[in-house]
């Protein structure tokens, strides 16, 4: 099988180097089983050469896009997996300014896709996850994705107007308008939304390789504000506030863990960095020299007193029409009880959105990992204290093995919140982590040990983390290979959903065992 795919590809496009196998089978979290082969597709066409190739074996076939997964969302189950690397597919193929949507090949990031359309004065609705430097525009559709645009769009999966995926067999399929193969990819309603069928899927259905997303123009002015609460209950009650209103493109919390792992993080000399983006990104040099000034002012200690911590990105078209959103999002913060303090955390993050992805390690060099659940307004102070609950219960032992936590919270929409508590231990960092990472920013951090009992009690964690947000009535992203999927799913919906499994992958060599599949 390898003599075929091999004879099947160009040159330079399938590997089987040592080193490379072990890579491919780290993500952020966890290990896999080493795979048979990693194919890199310069092209769709040689995408589907490699997988004809193929047909007719067990051999399983497991998607990739920028690696940001940490919850074996591409690692493999089973020995003698061959692993596709999407990233090469990586352009920008159309830009259409008059129905407003670009397509791109899949393998994208996030930020390049932002720099391509930045001089056209346009963007996506939902413009990418904060791992946005790496992470791909198909990744973020297979695995669902949220943060920049989220507040007021929602998430990934809700921000695509059709998609082409490449099934196990090495068909070519098209959803949406384009379905035809006549339209233009500039409407997602054309009878049935199979593009929704491929959005979420964890890689188990096909290989996304193209997909058309709207455009929205960049707005004009934006406000950027942080406010300190001193609990949670009435945080979230206020940024569900602000969801219902629809005033906020970002809106998300901090608890004080998070808040102070966060501040600890990046040097002195980033900070200087962050102000020339700031000063430099200004509207006009007085409006940024002011910003700049109130970061300097504010310092790293402005949050050290505040229960939890609230950050806001506020868009207008005119800078009167971002100031009356900030000045209505003001009176609904302090009527709760808020305290305005230093915008340093969205002003800093508005000016560089997908800077780095620092934060796969913790500022000592700690192993980072979230779990999250998406749950509606109506229960997120649930959810918030059932996450809450688990960490009280395990104090002491999460003490002992040196475990620190935190809880980012941010809107989703005007219907729904992600509560997402984070856990950072001291251990060995995989190889992922050493690819990823910059060398001198590693080179400044400690390095810890591999600890195999602290690792399984992450472990223990995670999934009793897990479990507390189940019971709160969480849904999730990233499913892959570790949340709760159709073991839970009425038996109507996984029938259907195994139904759509068998006729697009029969011999269930997509991806196995993702989404409990």
């Amino acid at each position: 099988m390898l003599a075929r795919l091999a004879a099947a590809v160009p040159a330079g496009d399938l590997t089987t180097d040592a080193a490379e196998l072990t890579y491919y089978s780290h993500d952020v979290y966890s290990a896999g089983e080493r795979p048979l082969a990693v194919l890199q597709p310069s092209s769709v066409a040689t995408l589907q050469a490699a997988l004809r190739a193929m047909e007719g074996t067990a051999v399983p076939v497991v998607p990739r896009g920028g690696g940001m997964s940490y919850t074996g969302g591409y690692l493999a189950v089973q020995p003698g997996a061959v692993l596709v690397d999407l990233t090469r597919l990586d352009q920008v193929l159309e830009v259409n300014l008059v129905d407003m949507y670009v397509t791109v090949e899949c393998g994208i990031t996030w930020r390049a896709l932002d720099e391509a359309l930045a001089p056209h004065g346009v963007r996506p609705r939902f413009w990418g996850p904060l791992s946005g430097m790496r992470a791909t525009v198909g990744g973020s559709l297979s695995q669902g994705g949220a943060f920049l645009g989220t507040g007021t769009y929602g998430t990934s999966g809700d921000n695509v107007l059709g998609l082409e995926v490449v099934t196990v067999n090495g068909e070519l399929l098209r959803t949406g308008a384009a379905a035809d193969g006549v339209r233009a990819p500039f409407f997602r309603h054309h009878g049935p939304d199979l593009t929704g069928l491929f959005t979420g899927d964890c890689g188990a259905l096909g290989f996304k390789v193209r997909a058309t997303l709207p455009l929205v123009r960049r707005q004009g002015a934006l406000e950027t504000l942080s406010f300190a609460f001193p609990g949670a209950t009435k945080l979230l009650d206020t940024m569900a506030e602000i969801g219902r209103a629809g005033l906020a493109t970002e809106c998300f919390a901090f608890d004080a863990g998070l808040q102070n792992l966060r501040m600890k993080r990046a040097s002195l000399l980033e900070d200087v960095k962050a102000l020339g983006r700031v000063v430099g990104g200004a509207g006009s040099l007085l409006s940024g020299l002011k910003q700049g000034a109130q970061i300097a002012l504010g310092g790293r200690s402005f949050l050290d007193d505040a229960e939890c911590s609230l950050h806001l990105a506020c868009e207008g078209r005119t800078p009167a029409e971002a100031a009356a959103r900030a000045a209505e999002i003001r009176g609904i913060v302090e009527s709760a009880g808020g305290k305005t303090v230093p915008n340093t955390v969205p002003t800093v993050l508005r000016s560089a959105p997908f800077a780095n992805i620092a934060s796969l390690l913790g500022p000592g060099g700690e192993r980072w990992v979230p779990v999250h659940g998406v749950v509606p307004f109506s229960r997120a102070v649930e959810a918030y204290a059932a996450v809450q609950a688990v960490f009280d219960t395990e104090a002491a032992a999460l003490a002992a093995n040196g475990v620190t936590t935190g809880v980012l919270m941010c809107t989703v929409g005007a219907q729904a919140m992600i509560v997402e508590p984070c856990l950072y231990w001291p251990g060995e960092q995989p190889p992922l982590h050493q690819r990823v990472l910059p060398a001198d920013y590693l080179a400044k951090l400690p390095q810890h040990p591999h600890d195999a009992a602290v690792a399984a009690y992450v472990d223990g964690m995670k999934l009793q983390l897990r479990e507390a947000l189940a019971s709160a009535g969480a849904v999730h992203f990233q499913i892959g290979k570790f949340y709760h999927y159709a073991e839970r799913l009425e038996p109507n919906t996984l029938a259907l959903v195994r139904a759509l499994k068998q006729a697009l992958d029969p011999q269930r060599r997509m991806n196995p065992g993702v989404l409990g599949l």
